[in-house]
């Protein structure tokens, strides 16, 4: 599992660079497009990042074109970040080289094989969400989104 989430994060880092991102870019674009719209502190907090740092990132990606930024209209001292559609566009473009790299890795793999593990990562999910539940007494996808909302 950990030789998994390293090769994991190298891929998405080669992926980011193709795309012309840093990983944490693509981090930001992908939280947004999950979102749709959040406060930028509520972006810094799933980031696990000062505000700061979230701030400094959205502008970089605002300046590119992005993202957009507005006002909060429920407290005009916050801004709400969100796409645009060159933002959505780069999500997509991202997406398309993980499929891409992923197919290629499948290619000569038996549809049986495919099913078995996919049956298997989904079942390895539902146990980890469990034991994490049960360990922070908090169900994380859920958590994640009432951040981000």
């Amino acid at each position: 599992m950990s030789s998994l989430s390293r090769r994991s994060r190298t891929f998405a880092t080669m992926v980011a660079h193709r795309a012309d991102l840093q990983p944490a870019q693509v981090q930001v674009l992908f939280s947004l497009y999950r979102a749709t719209e959040c406060r930028v502190a509520a972006l810094a907090d799933q980031q696990l990042v000062d505000p700061s740092v979230a701030s400094r990132q959205i502008t970089a990606l605002v300046k590119d074109g992005l993202l957009a930024r507005r006002p909060d209209p429920a407290d005009g001292r916050a801004a709400l970040v969100s796409l645009t559609d060159a933002g959505l566009a780069k999500v997509k473009q991202v997406r398309a080289l993980h499929v891409q790299a992923v197919a290629e890795s499948l290619r000569d793999w038996p549809v049986e094989r495919m099913d078995r593990l996919a049956a298997d990562l989904e079942e390895l999910v539902g146990a980890a969400e469990q034991a994490y539940e049960r360990f922070t007494g908090a169900e994380p996808a859920m958590e994640l989104v009432k951040e981000l909302v």
